[in-house]
């Protein structure tokens, strides 16, 4: 009796498991073939190779849907397409990490104030301490062109003629330092005032999602209109 109880449940279980697809009917293959004629066969057709098609199921449900392999053009543009979404992403994450990096950094825009005017403090200093180089050159190259007076008429010494021209060419690469640091200074003050543009921007948008944030209702108050 036992044995016989135990036969029923184990057939019982099995016929509530799910039939494989064999025993549930083939599946049906349909495409569209060159001509937009609808093709069906229990195996793929040859009109569908190389083209998208259906899988339906006996109770002619779709099941599944294979797009049609894509040509040399195709995949191109594909693999264009990628690319530029991979490099937008990857300048999402970097304004993302910027963005994250000014509200770290700075309590307030004052703050970003306080930085930007002590770096070009040093770089003034830095152009300051070049004049003060390129007013020692001029007084030597006042020296050097009096000197050099002396031989309007007859031939100047190497030794005259290296000292004037180093100095030249020292006064004009000091010169170049200056304009450089003088460009580091515009470059500088455009630079902050970028990020203070966009601190204002990310503390504003902040602000407002703390705003627009629902006040929790205390617990047990009483919520009845009035």
């Amino acid at each position: 009796m036992m044995l016989r109880l135990g036969s029923v449940l184990l057939l019982s279980t099995a016929a509530m498991l799910p039939m494989p697809a064999t025993a549930q009917g083939r599946m049906t293959y349909c495409c569209n073939d060159s001509s937009g004629k609808q093709v069906c066969s229990d195996v793929l057709p040859k009109e569908c190779y190389g083209r998208a098609y259906r899988e339906i199921n006996r109770q002619g449900v779709t099941v599944k849907r294979v797009d049609a392999p894509m040509t040399a053009e195709q995949r191109t543009a594909k693999e264009a397409e990628d690319k530029k979404a991979k490099e937008e992403e990857v300048k999402r994450l970097e304004q993302d990490r910027r963005n994250r990096a000014l509200l770290a950094t700075y309590a307030s825009e004052k703050d970003i104030d306080y930085v930007r005017d002590r770096a070009v403090a040093d770089l003034q200093r830095s152009i300051k301490a070049v004049q003060d180089k390129q007013a020692e050159l001029a007084k030597l190259k006042e020296t050097l062109d009096a000197e050099a007076q002396f031989y309007r008429k007859k031939s100047m010494p190497p030794k005259l003629q290296t000292q004037i021209r180093d100095n030249d060419a020292e006064m004009k690469a000091q010169q170049a330092t200056i304009e450089s640091k003088q460009k580091e200074i515009e470059a500088l003050r455009t630079r902050y005032e970028d990020e203070k543009v966009r601190y204002r921007e990310l503390t504003k948008t902040k602000a407002a999602g703390r705003s627009e944030a629902p006040n929790p209702t205390p617990t047990g108050a009483d919520t009845r209109p009035r």
